[in-house]
């Protein structure tokens, strides 16, 4: 559909007053070229090199400030083929209104300047052809862009595809403060252009062209090279540490991992990216959090590591932030809040106690890890609901007596303490419960009826916290079923891009210049500095399902208790969606597991 309206549609020849200049090559007449069906300005890719885009520098004179209330009396732009000037653009218009006495001492545009000139109607359709397929420039451009678009919506044209690179708002980013202020002028003279800026539409537009050249220039040495990086320096916010983003211009457009490094070559955080050079330019386009202004202030040096694709990208971020512990890595140092549950059998009377680590050598039984001591307490109180063992923390041996507790008379405890029961009584209660953890089904219809119970009575705390204490478990047995294949020895899984990705123990083999890998077996439960490193492994398998190619462990899940153990995480999860709670079973104190 043509950008003119019906009434336009007509050829129309400019008259003295407005000026299309074009070199030879491209345009052989001052008459316009008919308005064809095409976007004026095309929303260009982003990865477009800078010298491969065509910009139009416009400069307005108007009768005032206001969009809305004010007039446009002459329209100058420029246009340019990268660095290159290849056209330019001039008209006075009729704003047909006075032009206030301020106005004229400014610009020199006096109502009888404008006599005889062309209405915004006849000229806006030269000055669209003129900038299509073009990126809109100019200095302040929320004034003139606003101006234009104002009256096209008037005119009922489409407005200017956006967004419109500001030169004040890029000087702000780039050169700031080199020079004092980022007015037309100033710049002008910090660039030395050969055309100084008079208050005239074409005049401005020439000067704002040539600042614009200059602050690409001052951009290529910073590594903005393409279409969207010059659009993130513009919209960055702040400005202190920019100039550092000239320390990825070495780093390559491919998946990896890079590292933050100080004056000392300590490690201030390590990340992960499918474009490491994109990924590292965008802390330095303003992003407001203290935490990220406190990291590029800081950094000296950016190192990369590309890999072969995302996996090989996350595992090694992983082993360099438990190895590093970089300052700026809050949730990858979340590992030393994680715990697990314990049960020694070879103890008297065996029971479960929250543990900081896994020591997978001896024979005692580990669930986790869970992603702090509240967690692993959940599960710990959803089994002692079930099976009667001791809950006491106090040391016994085989002959140790002393008085019971309360939950002895309950009977919610086997009370070993006065010779309630006997050593193998107490161990086919201790045997029966280590068996509901690989086969769960009556476990955990157990604690879901007691939850229901409680719901139906109207107790509704208690309720919550059965809740919660049967999804902690739920979810750690889950995990679990699906990380003893992964862990099981060499497992050999060809990707969806047909790469082969080799495991030993659940460690991914892979290159590694940092000197991290080889690395030894994680093992199953994973010890806490490598559950963050199986956990991405997990995750990337069940997002990307290949073919496995040879495997030591089959690949396959016990039936017993899959099917019950899917039903209540999904409803949980479900009813946690519903309420907007977060983390999977709700929120609680890291000290007691109880609900805050």
């Amino acid at each position: 559909m043509s950008l003119l309206r019906p009434a336009d549609r007509a050829s129309r020849r400019l008259d003295d007053r407005t000026h299309v200049r074009y070199r030879p090559a491209l345009a052989t007449s001052l008459t316009p070229p008919l308005v064809v069906g095409e976007p004026v300005q095309t929303v260009l890719g982003e990865a477009i090199p800078l010298d491969e885009v065509s910009f139009v520098v416009v400069d307005l004179e108007t009768t005032g400030g206001s969009p809305v209330d004010d007039a446009i009396t002459e329209i100058g732009a420029v246009r340019f083929e990268g660095a290159e000037r290849v056209a330019s653009f001039q008209t006075l218009v009729d704003p047909e209104r006075p032009i206030p006495p301020a106005i004229t001492h400014l610009t020199g545009i006096s109502d009888r300047s404008v006599a005889g000139a062309p209405s915004l109607a006849t000229v806006m359709p030269s000055f669209l052809e003129f900038a299509r397929g073009a990126v809109i420039v100019a200095h302040n451009a929320s004034f003139d862009v606003g101006f234009l678009n104002a009256n096209l919506l008037r005119m009922d044209y489409p407005t200017l595809p956006g967004p419109a690179v500001c030169t004040a708002k890029l000087a702000r980013r780039l050169v700031w403060p080199e020079v004092p202020n980022v007015r037309l002028r100033t710049l002008a003279g910090y660039f030395r252009t050969r055309v100084q800026p008079t208050h005239r539409a074409l005049q401005d537009a020439e000067a704002t062209g040539e600042v614009l050249q200059g602050l690409l220039d001052v951009a290529k040495h910073l590594g903005i090279g393409t279409l969207g990086e010059l659009y993130h320096a513009c919209s960055a916010r702040g400005r202190p540490n920019f100039a550092k983003i000239a320390l990825a211009e070495a780093l390559p457009r491919a998946p990896g991992v890079y590292v933050f490094r100080d004056r000392n070559d300590e490690i201030l955080y390590v990340g992960k990216a499918k474009d490491l050079r994109a990924r590292v330019k965008s802390y330095f386009y303003g992003d407001e959090r203290k935490k990220v202004q406190d990291l590029v202030a800081s950094v000296t040096r950016i190192d990369a590591i590309a890999t072969r694709g995302e996996l090989e990208a996350l595992v090694l971020e992983s082993r360099l932030i438990a190895r590093h512990l970089p300052r700026f890595n809050a949730q990858g140092k979340r590992w030393r809040r994680y715990a697990f549950l314990k049960l020694d059998p070879s103890e008297a009377w065996p029971r479960w106690k929250v543990a900081r680590s896994a020591d997978l050598e001896g024979d005692a039984v580990f669930l986790g890890p869970f992603g702090s001591s509240g967690r692993a307490t959940l599960a710990k109180e959803a089994l002692e609901e079930a099976f009667p063992v001791r809950r006491c923390t106090r040391s016994m041996g085989r002959r140790t007596r002393f008085a019971p507790c309360a939950l002895a008379d309950m009977g919610r405890c086997l009370a070993p303490c006065d010779d309630r029961v006997g050593p193998d009584a107490y161990r086919a209660v201790v045997a029966a419960m280590l068996a509901s953890l690989e086969a769960p089904d009556e476990l955990l219809v157990l604690l879901d009826r007691r939850m229901a119970a409680l719901a139906e009575q109207e107790r509704f705390e208690e309720a919550a916290l059965a809740r919660d204490r049967l999804g902690a478990l739920a979810e750690v047995l889950q995990r679990s079923r699906h990380d003893r294949w992964l862990t099981g020895g060499r497992l050999s899984i060809a990707s969806a891009t047909g790469e082969a990705l080799e495991f030993v123990g659940g460690a991914l083999r892979c290159e590694d210049p940092t000197g991290v890998a080889p690395v030894a077996p994680i093992g199953s439960p994973a010890g806490r500095d490598r559950a963050d490193e199986l956990a991405v492994v997990r995750s990337w398998v069940r997002r990307h399902p290949g073919r496995v190619l040879a495997c030591d462990e089959a690949p396959a899940e016990r039936v017993a208790g899959g099917r019950q153990l899917a039903e209540v995480l999904s409803r949980i999860r479900a009813a946690d969606d519903r309420h907007g709670r977060t983390g999977g079973t709700g929120t609680t104190d890291g000290r007691t597991g109880r609900r805050r």
